[in-house]
């Protein structure tokens, strides 16, 4: 099984503003990454981000985009090859009664124009499904046949989850990591200080992606919501750790 480590461009959010889709793709590359998953398309069309990946010797692996979005983004879907398609966000109260039934229809109905394209169709959590002693991500793949999770472990120990027991409790609906480290110093609110590097924070991200190469989990995703060092250096020895954990197999 060959492990694909990407990067979620929402992470270099202000750097494309200032430099540009074309040169954050370079930078990726350069950092040892072979995909990225996407947050929105910058206004280039469905041919035009094919056409950047190829040159920059990346794949589109996987993208967020919230549910009422993506039958409008299939062009982008399917010109770009993309593998897995993550819910990336929903309020807690639409997680709840009739709202949660309505979700869940509409989860239904996307996930048959996924699965006629063989997509992997899953939902990205934060830290408020968590909350109140509970796990909303649980009720959806369990109302769900085929539905996934993209766990991302730092909203799981901001709410003071073990991803590694997430892991293991959602099992076969596990589809993907979001690798995102917490810094040691912070105590109350997640975004206190910026990410700690892969593998230098609170996340365990060393026994996260062990278990989930056990597990059979082969995508790897980079989310940064703030640099503590310059960019490339950031993102280069975060990927330089991950693959060592894989490694260690």
């Amino acid at each position: 099984m060959k492990e694909k480590f990407g990067v979620q461009l929402y992470s270099v959010r202000e750097e494309i503003k200032t430099k540009g889709f074309p040169a954050m793709l370079k930078v990726i590359k350069e950092a040892g990454y072979d995909c990225v998953e996407f947050a929105g398309f910058y206004d280039y069309s469905p041919e035009e981000v094919a056409e950047l990946l190829k040159e920059n010797g990346l794949t589109g692996i996987s993208a967020h985009i919230g549910i009422d979005a993506i039958e409008a983004q299939l062009p982008y879907i399917d010109k770009i090859g993309i593998k897995y398609v993550y819910i990336p966000w929903r309020t807690y109260e639409e997680l709840c009664g009739d709202k949660m039934t309505e979700f869940i229809e509409k989860i239904k109905h996307v996930k048959k124009l996924l699965d006629q394209r063989g997509i992997v169709f899953g939902y990205h959590n934060h830290a408020h499904e968590f909350s109140n002693g509970g796990d909303k991500v649980y009720e959806l793949i369990s109302a769900v046949d085929g539905f996934t999770s993209e766990l991302d472990i730092f909203w799981a120990v901001a709410e003071g989850k073990s991803p590694v027991e997430l892991m293991k409790k959602y099992g076969k609906a596990l589809s993907a990591v979001h690798i995102k480290d917490m810094d040691k110093r912070t105590k109350t609110e997640a975004r206190e200080y910026p990410n700690a590097i892969v593998g230098e924070g609170k996340c365990d991200c060393e026994n996260v992606v062990k278990l989930a190469k056990q597990m059979g989990i082969d995508l790897f995703v980079l989310e940064v919501e703030g640099f503590p060092c310059d960019v490339s250096e950031y993102l280069k020895k975060s990927c330089d750790n991950m693959k060592k954990f894989a490694a260690e197999n």
